[in-house]
């Protein structure tokens, strides 16, 4: 039976989801704003602190079975607790390893990794579920993922302003500790008191997702959800330094990142709204048009005015990706399989970021720009926005083709 709480209560522990969100941008934030600096530091060129980077991407994909299955075993607010145990350790311990390049790795590729993982999308997905309503989930669960977004927005000029003035040493240490101590003990306080027991009967309901070896759908939406990944990969890691390599005023790259967190929170919500009136091939094709536009701009118009028109266009298609390839992934798949079809999905999603991850790092330190890894991206996205037209009619087809599905007992 669904565990009955306070609307206050609720809220309250909806709020502190969304903090968790917006605080665990923090690991991807300082290495990408750092990125240069942590390079110069370990003095094995971008490619290979890149390494760190691809290891970390392909590392959340691969973990996020195992945080779900974590979250279903001891709560999704202890796997968050201990989510933030973990990252204040990574960014405390990077700063104590000198200048072995292994070590930071392995502390960021793997152990970062999973502390983001164990705070984000698959915890939150699961508290989510067993504290709200089921009319209010999908708001619930924007509200809290907003976090990312608006961490984005309010941490990224925060970060920059800081690289500008503070070593990275500090930095990490002050945000590892707030990790490290108040966060992880207000989370573990949280989760004593509001235990979210899963459902005994979860355990019992088995389904096989061997018929995505057959289906063509399957296969359509991984593929263009691998140039999501590549593309988001690029600016989670290499655009900040693109940057700073065209000689882009700090002020300029501040702005232009807080635009683009801004439109992102826009996309989410609008891609949401569009799918309940239009088809869904169609506007997926839309937004992976706009992400090569922005591909685009980004390799073509430099200066403020390209910056700030490519914050828009890759902003406006940002969250539009993820929302529309998940809910082609419940339409087509329903609610019995649903889960494990979109953690494949994501999986897929992050091999397409860590390849554009290492070969960002590869072009710039052979040709000391990013010219050929944009033209790849730009390719990618074209290709995907194709390949969406294909699923223009899929929900009528999923409908007299659906997958057989295995029934509860």
């Amino acid at each position: 039976m669904k565990q009955k709480f306070s609307s206050t209560l609720i809220v309250s522990v909806l709020v502190v989801g969304f903090v968790v969100m917006f605080l665990s941008s923090a690991l991807k934030g300082l290495y990408q704003v750092y990125f240069v600096d942590l390079a110069t530091h370990f003095g094995g060129g971008r490619a290979a602190l890149a390494t760190a980077g691809s290891l970390f991407v392909l590392t959340i994909g691969l973990v996020s079975p195992v945080v779900g299955w974590l979250s279903d075993r001891v709560g999704p607010l202890s796997t968050v607790a201990l989510g933030s145990v973990i990252a204040g350790v990574v960014l405390l311990g990077v700063t104590l390893v000198g200048s072995q390049l292994m070590l930071f790795t392995l502390l960021y590729g793997l152990l970062g990794a999973f502390a983001l993982a164990a705070m984000t999308y698959v915890p939150m997905g699961i508290l989510v579920d067993r504290l709200v309503a089921e009319r209010f989930k999908a708001f619930a669960f924007a509200f809290v993922t907003n976090g990312t977004s608006i961490g984005f927005i309010v941490l990224s000029p925060l970060w920059i302003m800081l690289q500008q003035r503070v070593g990275w040493q500090p930095v990490f240490s002050w945000v590892g500790l707030i990790f490290l101590v108040p966060l992880s003990l207000a989370l573990y306080w949280v989760a004593r008191t509001v235990p979210l027991k899963p459902d005994p009967q979860a355990a019992l309901v088995k389904h096989s997702v061997a018929f995505l070896l057959r289906d063509s759908r399957f296969f359509v939406l991984a593929l263009s959800f691998a140039s999501c990944g590549a593309t988001m990969a690029f600016i989670d890691v290499h655009l900040v330094s693109f940057w700073q390599g065209e000689g882009l005023p700090s002020s300029v790259q501040a702005s232009g990142l807080s635009l683009l967190g801004v439109l992102e929170l826009v996309s989410g919500l609008m891609a949401g709204w569009l799918a309940t009136r239009y088809n869904k091939g169609l506007l997926l094709m839309m937004f992976y048009l706009l992400r090569t536009a922005a591909v685009i701009v980004l390799l073509t118009t430099p200066g403020p005015l390209g910056t700030y028109l490519f914050a828009v266009l890759f902003g406006a298609s940002y969250l539009g990706t993820v929302v529309l390839t998940s809910a082609f992934c419940f339409a087509l798949y329903g609610a019995e399989i649903k889960g494990k079809v979109f953690g494949l999905l994501f999986l897929v999603h992050q091999l397409g970021a860590l390849l554009a991850t290492q070969l960002g790092a590869l072009d710039f330190d052979r040709h000391q720009s990013y010219q050929l890894t944009l033209v790849g991206l730009a390719t990618a996205t074209v290709m995907a926005a194709l390949a969406s037209l294909w699923l223009v009619s899929a929900r009528v087809a999923a409908e007299a083709s659906a997958p057989p599905v295995a029934e509860a007992e």
